[in-house]
């Protein structure tokens, strides 16, 4: 995959297809461009593809410091790494995927960036969650997910992430039976694991409420066409939220559950995921 310095880090990606129309991927914590091999080269076929490593992930530049890390993983930075790169490559106006809570709200904050440049938005497993001093990440979990990610972040200090990747083969946080069942997957997750840095994952970037209030103003100025998609799999109550959330903030969002997954849908259901997104982007353009 090529490298190029821009932002001040080092940023691996991929770039495929020679469509006229460009689909940006950005994908999640503990995931990187690889977790995309099922569904690039589909959407190569119809559109210029492009997916890139984000910070502490895969072979984009990482930062170990903990106490730097804080300053290093943001939302802002990681949307301005995106923004660097689309200038980089000469794409202009695009379509838009963004994965689970560090992809979707990474693609959300591009789009606060650039939203005359986005044509439509597609983000998977997640919604805009607060996390300031009153809200983190994993209390929407529930009590048990909070519990998990605590005692993961701990491991990963003391274990690396590998010791987060056994963890969870046991408390099985996010991984339901199309993951844990399936040796393929387990695989490409180790490797995903290995290419994470440790600091990154028990780094959350924030979203405070103005941050969010801004997004949600802009979605709803611009009308851009957005869809969640969520996997049938995911914990019930967790799809209501996901929701709920999500139509709280932008009232025009698309739903659209897939069988067969839980909060992994481009790898668990590659097939019905990737005609999702082909789908919803087709009609954008058929409809506009």
């Amino acid at each position: 995959m090529p490298q190029v310095h821009l932002n001040g880090i080092d940023i691996n990606y991929r770039d495929e297809g020679q469509g006229s129309e460009t689909l940006f991927m950005i994908h999640n914590l503990t995931s990187n461009i690889q977790g995309f091999d099922k569904n690039v080269p589909v959407f190569a076929e119809h559109y210029r593809t492009v997916a890139a490593d984000i910070r502490g992930h895969g072979y984009t530049t990482h930062e170990e410091d903990e106490e730097k890390a804080k300053a290093f993983y943001t939302f802002d930075n990681m949307a301005n790494d995106q923004v660097a790169l689309l200038d980089h490559l000469g794409i202009d106006k695009f379509y838009l995927f963004g994965q689970a809570y560090w992809g979707a709200n990474t693609a959300l904050h591009l789009f606060e960036r650039i939203p005359e440049r986005i044509k439509g938005i597609v983000i998977s497993s997640a919604y805009m969650i607060p996390s300031d001093d009153k809200v983190k990440p994993y209390e929407p979990l529930g009590e048990q997910g909070k519990k998990n990610f605590i005692r993961m972040h701990q491991i990963a200090r003391e274990q690396g992430m590998m010791g987060v990747y056994n963890d969870r083969l046991t408390n099985g946080q996010f991984w339901g039976p199309q993951v844990l069942n399936s040796p393929e997957i387990l695989s490409e997750f180790t490797t995903a694991h290995e290419l994470t840095s440790a600091t990154a994952f028990v780094t959350l970037p924030h979203l405070p409420a103005p941050k969010r209030a801004n997004i949600s103003r802009l979605l709803n100025e611009h009308k851009v066409p957005l869809m969640l998609l969520l996997g049938e799999d995911e914990n019930p109550q967790g799809k209501i939220h996901f929701v709920e959330e999500m139509r709280r903030d932008y009232p025009d969002t698309h739903v659209v559950i897939l069988p067969l997954a839980g909060h992994y849908p481009t790898i668990e259901n590659p097939d019905d995921f990737n005609r999702a997104l082909l789908n919803f982007y087709a009609g954008i353009e058929r409809y506009k």
